[in-house]
């Protein structure tokens, strides 16, 4: 009857030490750092990693700006384009009007040519110009929200023009 006893006995004898090991060693993880006491200066709590991510993020925000700027050129190039192209239609109209003075029959067509010939190029030039420069744009507006959220293509200088836009003037179309 003693050998019945211990073959019941020792296998709970293993599995209540097992358990209790398991509790014990469950028991005994690190504790939490202390918070620092209320009575220190804030320059005084170390701040790990802080650094790093102030000046990646001071990198980040360089980076931006150096971006904003690229696009604000690419914005005032494309301007200067079309004020060229207004200036090379202005004189073609001008042209055109000068030749509806004159008395001889076919005097208008090669000016009206010229006129609308310069409309087609400029549309096609001005239609490419918007198609090379929309991606761009929306890969830089992309990169304001990832920084700010969507709130972030606020943020870019290119939507902050600081001036209301001006009301379209009615200019003084040619008769024909």
């Amino acid at each position: 009857m003693k050998k019945h006893h211990l073959k019941v006995l020792v296998p709970g004898i293993f599995a209540s030490a097992a358990l209790a090991l398991a509790v014990g060693v469950g028991a005994q993880t690190t504790p939490a750092p202390a918070a620092p006491p209320a009575a220190k200066s804030p320059q005084a709590a170390p701040m790990t990693g802080h650094h790093k991510d102030s000046a990646a993020r001071a990198q980040h925000e360089a980076d931006m700006k150096a971006e904003c700027d690229a696009m604000m050129a690419k914005k005032q190039e494309m301007q200067d384009k079309l004020q060229a192209m207004d200036a090379a239609l202005d004189k073609l109209v001008a042209e055109m009007n000068a030749a509806k003075a004159s008395k001889e029959p076919d005097a208008l067509e090669k000016p009206m040519a010229a006129v609308i010939n310069e409309l087609v190029a400029q549309r096609k030039a001005s239609r490419a110009m918007m198609m090379e420069m929309q991606p761009a744009m929306m890969a830089h507006m992309m990169h304001h929200m990832d920084m700010h959220g969507t709130k972030g293509p606020m943020e870019c200088p290119m939507m902050k023009t600081g001036k209301p836009p001006e009301p379209k003037v009615e200019e003084n179309k040619p008769k024909m």
